[in-house]
């Protein structure tokens, strides 16, 4: 029986008898289908690969969860709990406190540019730079940087590679460090600002991360006490939390919130990017959608394919029943020949994507300019995806199949062949 499908969709779709408008339409409905399908899964690997590796550079250079507004000895107790063996709820975290606050740096070159400086223990800043500097590897590992380099004194700052670009600043430069707020002085009045020394520049390859960091060691109270761009209406204490799951964020929020009160501020690493991942899956929604409507008009053309066909074939249809094949089995004979001609598209083109994807996730493409997250071209499959964009092409195909066929083999057997007999 296959075997007959097989050749009654030859001769009837590709053969010379065929007729060149049926052949040209069966064409074009599979070649359609094939890139239809093709690129939905190709473009939809691409995009999870760009999303993983936002989402793996984010996560080694933003906290996994941060903690405000709240009493320092009571965050430190409750903090300490998490990795407690009695513990209930004891997760994989390591915490550190920081101060942060809006500034604005000022070049000796008269260059203006706004900032976020955040003060860290010295052995904070030096596993951070660490993290962004394996970044630049495909592998995530690569050689440490010196120790030496991260040894601040308390007038010098480590900033991002954007916000040096945008200031024309160097290493060993100095920048002077003011508070937004001094610009509400009165006319005549000076205003307090720091002059502070550029020991290093950072590239994290995250545009939100580059054009804004300054990071400056946090010492004692009396130690820091001197910086006077410190102590604003814009400074910001309390603690940062790294996770060895990073997915267990929303969790130890909960079980914080629970313990240091109403009052306590706690965002996760989810919650401060809740804008990037929220655009980054309208985008895909978007995307995927318009490349859906493009596999839907292909498979609706199996409807034109089907209906010149079985006009033309009216006579052999009539024929072929009237040697006994009854209605049924023509019926399901004329669907097999729609479903095997969508399902040769869909073979061939989801065959082609998982293959361009699996080639693209084992050897991604650095053809990208500077400008995205990453320069390469990256890629992850999502086999549940492939597999939902299969059935949905031959359901399409099915429904698309069945109107054509069950609208001209309505006709009894005499019927199909009255045109034959009158000839």
């Amino acid at each position: 029986m296959v075997r007959l499908y097989l050749q009654i969709f030859y001769r009837y779709c590709f053969s010379t008898r065929a007729g060149s408008i049926v052949r040209s339409m069966a064409r074009i409905s599979w070649v359609g289908t094939l890139i239809g399908v093709a690129a939905l899964i190709l473009i939809s690997s691409i995009m999870n690969g760009f999303n993983r590796s936002i989402r793996t550079k984010l996560l080694a250079v933003e906290p996994h969860v941060v903690i405000s507004n709240v009493d320092p000895v009571l965050a430190r107790a409750e903090l300490s709990q998490l990795n407690e063996p009695s513990s209930a709820r004891r997760f994989g975290s390591h915490f550190t406190e920081f101060v942060s606050q809006d500034v604005i740096l000022r070049s000796l070159d008269g260059h203006f540019s706004g900032a976020v400086a955040k003060a860290l223990p010295e052995s904070e800043i030096y596993d951070f730079l660490n993290r962004a500097m394996h970044l630049k590897y495909r592998n995530g590992k690569g050689p440490d940087i010196p120790r030496e380099s991260v040894i601040l004194d308390a007038h010098e700052a480590i900033i991002g590679s954007d916000l040096a670009r945008d200031l024309n600043l160097f290493e060993g430069d100095e920048v002077m460090v003011i508070p937004p707020e001094t610009l509400l002085l009165p006319a005549g009045e000076a205003p307090k600002y720091e002059r502070m020394r550029v020991k290093s520049i950072v590239n994290t390859e995250l545009p939100e991360v580059d054009n804004k960091l300054m990071l400056y060691r946090l010492g004692s109270g009396t130690e820091v006490a001197h910086l006077r761009f410190q102590s604003t209406a814009q400074e910001e204490r309390g603690f940062e939390m790294r996770l060895s799951k990073p997915t267990d964020a929303d969790d130890v929020k909960v079980y914080l919130a629970m313990h240091l009160g109403p009052v306590a501020k706690i965002e996760t690493w989810g919650d401060r990017n809740h804008a990037l991942f929220f655009a980054l899956k309208l985008e895909k929604i978007a995307m995927l959608s318009f490349l859906s409507l493009g596999v839907l008009i292909a498979s609706f053309s199996l409807i034109t394919v089907l209906t010149l066909l079985l006009s033309q074939k009216r006579r052999e249809i009539g024929l072929l029943m009237a040697l006994g094949l009854s209605e049924q089995r023509t019926k399901r004979l004329f669907l097999a020949l729609g479903m095997v001609l969508s399902g040769f598209g869909l073979f061939s083109g989801v065959t082609i994507g998982l293959l361009t994807s699996i080639w693209l996730e084992r050897h991604p493409l650095e053809i990208l300019p500077d400008i995205y997250y990453d320069s390469a071209l990256p890629s992850e499959i999502n086999y549940v995806f492939v597999g939902a964009v299969a059935v949905g092409c031959l359901v399409v195909a099915g429904l698309s199949a069945y109107g054509p066929v069950r609208r001209y083999l309505r006709f009894s057997p005499s019927e199909n062949l009255r045109p034959y007999v009158a000839d």
